[in-house]
This record gives C-alpha cells, structure tokens and sequence, in this order.
C-alpha cells in the first residue's frame, strides 16, 4: 500500500530595496539584497516619485507553490538589470500570497494605495482585471510593438473580450527530478517508471497538478479532465461516454502505481521535495521554479528529465505563465516606468538571461533560441513546454481561477480515495465528472 510523506510549506512576506548584484538569482540573492521580512502584507504606496511597487504573487498550495524566495530570484536580475539603465529608478518589491491578493488589493484601492505593478500567474491576473483590481494592457504603439514577440498562444492566455490583462514574461512548467545517486536513466515511459519504482527505487507522486497532472495526458484523459475543472462549455458533440471511459483508464492506472511497495503519495509540491533532498525518494515530478532550491542543496545530484509519456501520447505537464499586471493607482510617470519594465523584461537579451542564469522559467519571446542541446535541464523545459502546447489545448483558453480553487480540493479527494481503495475507479470517475456541476 502507498504510503503518505508529510511536509510543511513556507509563508513568509519579504520587502526589497536597491542596490543590486549581477546575476544575483543564483547566487542567493536573498543575503545579497538583505530583505527584511515583516509579519503581514502591507502595500504601503510609495511617495518617491521615481520609485517602482512591485507585488510578486507566488502560486497558492493548491496549484503549483513554490518559495517565495525564487519568485524575487528570479526578479532580481532584471530589476537590477533596469536600474542600471535608469539609475535614479528604485524598487519596494514584496510578496503577497496568492489567496490573499485580492482581499489586500480591495482594501488598498480604496485608499489609492495599490502597486504599479504585479508578477503573477495568467489566471490571477484575469480574475483581478475582471474586478478591476489591475488595469488592462495599455494599448499603445510600444507595448503593440512589444506584443508582436509574444507567441499568440501565450497571449490567449490573458486576452478576454479584446482586453489583455498581463504582460507575458515567463513561462514556468513541471517537469521529472530524480536523484543521479539513485537512478542512471530516468523513465521516458509509464511502464518504465513502474518498472523503476518495482526494482526497489522509492518514487513518489502527489493529488495536486504538479504531482498528478501530467499522467492525465499520458493516458489520453487531460481534455476530459480539463473540462471537469474549468468552467468551459462542453463542445458540441463531444463523445461524453469516452471522456468517462478515459478518466476511468487514468484513475485505474493510479491506483495500480499507488498498490505497488515504493510508490508513496504525497499531498504536495513541499513533500515530494522533501523526500527528493533527504535522499529517501528517487524520483517526482517537480515544478520548474523549485529547481533553485533543489540545485542547492542536492548539487550535481540532481537530475531532471521529461515526464514519461503513455499509451495516451505525451505526458500533460502543468505551465504557469508569469505575467506583469499594471496597478490602477500609478501616477502617469510611474506608469511611464512600470511599461518599460514591462518591456524591458521582453527583451531577447533579458529573456535569454533569465532562462540561463535561472534555469528555471523558459521565455516567452518567440525569438529567443535557447542551447538545448548544451543544458539537459533546459531541453526537459522546453520539451515540457512544447508538451503543455500540444496536449493541454483547453488550457490555453482563460478560464476562472475562483472555480478552479473550489473544484480542485474535491477533485483531489476524490483522486486520493481511488488510489488508496475507498472508492472504485468507476465511482472516482462518476464524482470527478459531477464536478461539472459546482457552479
């Protein structure tokens, strides 16, 4: 029987000012801009005309969380990066959790005190245009100009009714990390990482999207599964009765790993982590961004590889696009400034940078080449990226991130009941596709 790992994910909120290093972000760059952590989340409006809030929202639990620490790593290059264009240009940045946006930027319109920008998931910053908590992408000749570098994919992502609600910057996705001491070739396969757990490896799986999502489309259910969660109509004339018989596929074939010895489960990114460091775990899916941590502490132990495909084609791993939202009470020049961030952060040589010196988000301007065939890491990436591309269609499509957090803890129930035999598959399957009926 699959046994359970516990774990405990950190909270913490952390404010920065200038100056910065060079090439800060994998370097610790959390001693070297000596950032103070306080016990709440204050947006306190700067009064300095020159001075830039920037909020960086990382992923809630439910979703894809990560550190808060990488989330300001990997700003701070580009920060740093910018100022040295504008020297008289400084920088209050400070973390918000994702659950608590909303509420502090509710509170803090009211005063007029909101940031000029945001760092934040694509489908957070559509859930904060619709209410008018950031404004929509100025439409001027430089951000148009800006855009045409952007994948129109990418651009979906955060474009309802002709509005966009984010900038592009980054894209961050889940890929495969296992421990080299442990294992010489990673599974490419279903069967193969089965094969890799029965010969005494400990691998390890989890009920969220990091953890779990992919082997939806390695069994052919991710679409079906996408429409559980999201709030999309159901095409017309789609065949219902094979979405049912997919699902049911994927939740047999869960159950079937979690039976096995050295298959554990675990309720999320923290505890996959965890086990991977402490050496008791050989090999988890994993999130882009938590690749930092993992480098630190487990060196060139760490290897990371596509996620294993199925009889379903390729696995469908999770992407978070990254994009910067505008704040609704800038002065204009602040304004001014939080465009060319914006757009300075597009640039081929910022993005290029970001993706080596991080090695953790791929970029999202088309034109930027990265050295695949040099890095293993980045070739998983962008491998993982062209996967979400390819089997994650309706994903692509902005849907509602408020339905998405009310179905997801039933949703993961439901998945861990199947796994550990309290429910069928069959009934697993019926209670994820009335799901379709939370509103």
């Amino acid at each position: 029987m699959a046994r359970r790992i516990a774990g405990t994910p950190p909270g913490r909120v952390r404010t920065l000012s200038p100056p910065f290093r060079a090439r800060a972000a994998a370097l610790g760059l959390l001693s070297v801009l000596g950032l103070v952590a306080s016990a709440g989340c204050q947006l306190v409006r700067p009064l300095e005309h020159n001075t830039l809030h920037i909020v960086v929202v990382p992923s809630d639990k439910g979703s894809m969380q990560a550190d808060p620490e990488a989330h300001i790593e990997l700003a701070g290059p580009v920060l740093e990066a910018f100022r040295r264009l504008h020297p008289g240009v400084h920088f209050r940045l400070q973390v918000v959790q994702e659950d608590r946006i909303e509420p502090e930027l509710e509170m803090h319109r009211r005063r007029g005190l909101g940031p000029d920008l945001l760092l934040v998931r694509a489908p957070v910053a559509n859930a904060l245009r619709r209410r008018g908590l950031v404004d929509p992408v100025p439409r001027d000749r430089l951000l148009a100009e800006t855009l045409l570098a952007i994948r129109s994919d990418e651009l979906q992502r955060v474009r309802e009714n002709g509005l966009l609600a984010g900038l592009p910057a980054v894209e961050e996705v889940t890929i495969a990390c296992y421990d080299r001491r442990k294992v010489a070739s990673p599974p490419t396969d279903l069967n193969g990482l089965l094969a890799l757990a029965a010969s005494g490896r400990t691998i390890a799986i989890s009920v969220d999207p990091i953890g779990i999502w992919w082997s939806a489309g390695s069994l052919g259910a991710s679409e079906p599964l996408a429409l559980m969660i999201t709030d999309h109509p159901i095409p017309p004339g789609r065949d219902l009765h094979r979405d049912r018989r997919l699902v049911q596929g994927w939740l047999r074939w869960l159950r079937q790993a979690a039976l096995q010895s050295r298959v554990d489960i675990a309720s999320g990114p923290d505890e996959l982590l965890a086990g991977l460091t402490s050496g008791r775990l050989a090999w988890i899916p994993c999130y882009s961004l938590n690749l930092l941590r993992l480098q630190q502490q487990m060196g060139p132990h760490l290897g990371v590889a596509p996620l294993p495909a199925g009889p379903g084609g390729p696995p469908s791993p999770f992407s978070s696009l990254r994009v910067w939202a505008f704040g609704t009470d800038s002065s204009r020049h602040q304004r001014q400034l939080a465009e060319k961030l914006a757009r300075f952060t597009l640039t081929p040589k910022q993005q290029r940078e970001l993706t080596l010196v991080s090695q953790s988000v791929m970029p999202v301007n088309r034109f930027v080449s990265i050295p695949v065939a040099e890095s293993g890491r980045l070739a998983a990436m962008a491998t993982a990226q062209d996967q979400f591309r390819q089997v994650s269609r309706s994903l692509v499509t902005p849907f509602s991130v408020d339905r998405v957090r009310r179905v997801l803890p039933p949703f993961e129930q439901t998945v861990y009941e199947v796994m550990v035999g309290v429910v069928s598959p069959e009934q697993g399957a019926q209670q994820l596709l009335d799901l379709r009926k939370i509103p």
